[in-house]
């Protein structure tokens, strides 16, 4: 809406033409009447022109009413209308005459100052204000009346705004008024006063001095960062700002990074990558990540840098915080190298080399980039460590890698236990036997080590890629589980690996955990086969046999588990367990059907007899069941003889000695056997039941076990035949002077009470 102003001279003019029209109008409108009704009554004319001229004094005092009327609505209008703009506003409005008279003041003006309207009008500053504010406020007007322009001015004010508040008030109550004061001028254009209007500013006046305050500290932040900071056009990628820090650190002057853009200190190879991220950098995005940078002298470093957009100077712009990493990516990658180093060959680690193969699996999964592993252990390093020293063992573990990694170049090589290491070659091996055999060329050469000729086998294990295993620790199990059956894979002592290789393991496993339950649970049982005299048929005695009875595959023979007991280290509780038990039923035996010349064959492994305790225990035995040394007899293999063979051979004269018998089990199945007999004093021989199984069949059987028995004789030993089962086997046997023997022609192996029944019978 667009204020009209009633203008003096047009209303004005308005009236005279109006009265002119009117009367122009009348006196030639009443004269004509005037002449048309009196020309018959001349005599009436002076009366017709008296009621004439006062008709025309009623006329035009109607038309000038109602000419005034519309001038005063519209001055009624224009009044409200401003005085309405007055009100409505919260700035304090105001003017005074040239004698600083106040003749106009709204509401808020009268808030402003604490004074009604009707003081404030007619008063002057000097009437309502202390005398200090009251001289502000007339210089102010003075110096608009001086200019003739506009002149703003602020005025800090106590709450009670009488008073002006001192420079150093402290008191945030205090109010701020930006007050802008004009000239009042006549329609003539001559000064009669001034207007005034007074906004307060107290909230933006200290919303303006706070991001004043935090400008200045966040300049300060910026120059006093120790980090390099920059800020830089993102138009023109120009220098915009640069802190004390950059220079430092950089090596530019102030003037040179003001005169460069940011790809001048980026390396020419990093230049496309940055301008296609800025290109397709979102507004508002900030970036962070690690960059290469270049300072003056050519160097590259590594920073982490953040980045903020800002408005510098009305211009968009970015700052940076740049974090120099270099030095700490380089100890980073140090421990790196430490964590998958093996610091002993310079080798990866098995985690390094994990790391490796984990990737390597996942080239294979997308690209079909196939591999094979070849997982070894050198052979003999345990016996070797503790004959030689550590010194030399480490000497050789240097001497295997760097033969290892001569003997294939580009294949991936690692330490991964004491004497194990791990080969990943890059490719599908075609034909196992030439990498293997390449290999254990290599290695098993002599190697001069501290003046000493040492030689070392390995034991290999081979995976291939194709397994579709997802973790590298999977594939090291594999090549571990196919390289620990390789030591027994003669002669090429490799093995590669399968699935039903590893259900084999795991069964051997479960195996494991099974027997161990079992030994909790009491699941073993004592079988007793008896041994005949050949000559009369009498029971001399019975052999202890152990036998499981597991709850959900029944009777599980003792081939099945006692090689993983012995491996285990459970034969050790288990043998002690069966040889009390025997050694029990024996003197029961002995009690009760009174039959004080029967034996009790016990088979002891190579782990008990190498046992410090094992005496003791024996000795314990004897004296718990109370009966005598010469009743009890000790089976031992030849395979068991093998093992230790010092040891053994100590722990045998100790036990010769206490009385107890000793019977060389299965003999005839090793390569030394006639060299045992010599080491050993045995004072029983037990033919191995394959010879007794060929005496039928095979001439030459014969004649082996005939010198088997002259040898037993010589040596004064007792001779024992296992795996009797026909009434030809005993009969041959009987030709060739065997004096007792055991097969199921006499009696399978027993349980406990039927072997008690079994020899009530035989005895009666």
């Amino acid at each position: 809406m667009k204020l009209e102003p009633l203008s003096s001279t047009r209303f004005a003019a308005q009236i005279t033409v109006l009265y002119a029209v009117i009367g122009s109008l009348w006196i030639v409108l009443s004269d004509y009447l005037v002449a048309l009704t009196l020309v018959d009554f001349p005599n009436q004319l002076s009366r017709v022109q008296t009621l004439k001229g006062w008709g025309f004094v009623l006329v035009t005092s109607c038309c000038l009413y109602l000419l005034l009327r519309r001038g005063a609505r519209s001055l009624q209008k224009s009044y409200s209308l401003l005085e309405t703009i007055l009100e409505s506003t919260t700035d304090a409005i105001f003017a005074k005459n040239l004698a600083g008279e106040y003749v106009v003041a709204n509401t808020a003006a009268a808030e402003m100052t604490g004074i009604p309207i009707q003081q404030m009008l007619g008063a002057k500053d000097e009437d309502l204000f202390e005398v200090q504010l009251a001289q502000q406020l007339r210089e102010h007007d003075r110096l608009s009346l001086a200019s003739g322009i506009r002149q703003e001015r602020e005025t800090c004010l106590k709450p009670d705004y009488l008073n002006p508040a001192p420079e150093d008030d402290d008191d945030k109550t205090a109010q701020i008024y930006l007050t802008s004061k004009d000239v009042w001028y006549d329609p003539y254009g001559r000064p009669i006063g001034v207007i005034g209007v007074s906004r307060n500013i107290t909230e933006a006046k200290r919303a303006y001095d706070a991001l004043a305050a935090s400008e200045e500290r966040y300049r300060s932040l910026f120059a006093c960062h120790p980090q390099p900071m920059w800020i830089y056009d993102q138009e023109s990628l120009q220098f915009l700002a640069v802190n004390p820090a950059a220079i430092a650190h950089y090596g530019y002057s102030e003037a040179e990074f003001l005169s460069m853009t940011i790809e001048d200190i980026r390396p020419a190879e990093d230049i496309p990558s940055l301008l296609d991220n800025l290109q397709h950098k979102p507004k508002g995005y900030i970036a962070s990540g690690v960059r290469r940078h270049l300072k003056k002298d050519g160097s590259v470093i590594a920073v982490d840098i953040t980045t903020h957009d800002v408005d510098f100077e009305g211009r968009p712009a970015q700052v940076i915080l740049a974090n120099d990493i270099t030095e700490r990516l380089q100890v980073q990658a140090q421990l790196e190298r430490y964590a998958f180093t093996d610091t002993l060959t310079g080798l990866l680690n098995r985690t390094g080399f994990s790391h490796n193969l984990q990737q390597a699996i996942a080239r294979n999964r997308n690209e079909s980039y196939p591999f094979t592993l070849l997982y070894l252990s050198l052979d003999g390093f345990t016996r070797l460590k503790f004959s030689l020293g550590h010194r030399v063992a480490r000497q050789l573990l240097i001497e295997a890698a760097s033969r290892l990694k001569a003997c294939f170049p580009g294949a991936i090589a690692a330490r991964l236990e004491d004497n194990e290491f791990v080969l990943r070659l890059g490719h599908q091996v075609d034909s196992v036997d030439a990498v293997v055999g390449r290999l254990r060329e290599r290695l098993s050469s002599i190697y001069r080590l501290n003046n000493h000729d040492v030689f070392s086998d390995c034991s290999i294990g081979v995976v291939r890629s194709n397994l579709g295993y997802c973790d590298a620790e999977e594939y090291l199990q594999a090549g571990d589980t196919a390289m620990y059956q390789a030591r027994s894979a003669l002669p090429h002592k490799y093995v590669i690996f399968s699935q039903q290789l590893r259900d084999a393991a795991l069964n051997r496993m479960e195996l494991d955990a099974a027997l161990r339950r079992a030994l909790e649970r009491q699941e073993f049982e004592v079988y007793y086969q008896p041994f005949i005299d050949l000559a009369s048929g009498q029971c001399l005695g019975f052999e202890a046999l152990v036998r499981w009875q597991h709850p959900q595959r029944g009777l599980v023979p003792p081939g099945q588990f006692i090689p993983l007991m012995e491996e285990t280290g459970l034969v050790v509780p288990l043998g002690k367990w069966v040889l009390q038990e025997a050694c029990q039923q024996l003197k029961s035996w002995q009690t009760q059907l009174k039959q004080p010349q029967l034996t009790m064959s016990v088979n002891v492994a190579a782990l008990q007899l190498t046992q410090p305790g094992f005496l003791e225990v024996l000795d314990d035995v004897l004296r718990t069941t109370g009966i005598a040394p010469p009743c009890l007899k000790l089976e031992i293999t030849e395979t068991t003889l093998m093992q230790n063979t010092e040891t053994i051979r100590g722990s045998l004269d100790e036990i010769k000695a206490r009385g107890i018998n000793l019977s060389i089990d299965d003999f005839g199945t090793g390569y030394s056997s006639l060299s045992y007999l010599h080491l050993f004093s045995f004072t029983v021989l037990k033919l191995d039941r394959s010879f007794v199984t060929q005496l039928e069949s095979s001439s030459k059987s014969i004649e082996i076990v005939r010198h088997i028995a002259r040898l037993a004789q010589n040596l004064n030993l007792a001779l024992v035949a296992e795996g009797i089962e026909t009434q030809q086997q005993l009969v041959l046997l009987q030709q060739l002077e065997f004096q007792e023997g055991q097969g199921y022609l006499f009696s399978a192996p027993l349980p406990a009470s039927t072997a008690h029944q079994w020899l009530r019978d035989r005895i009666s």
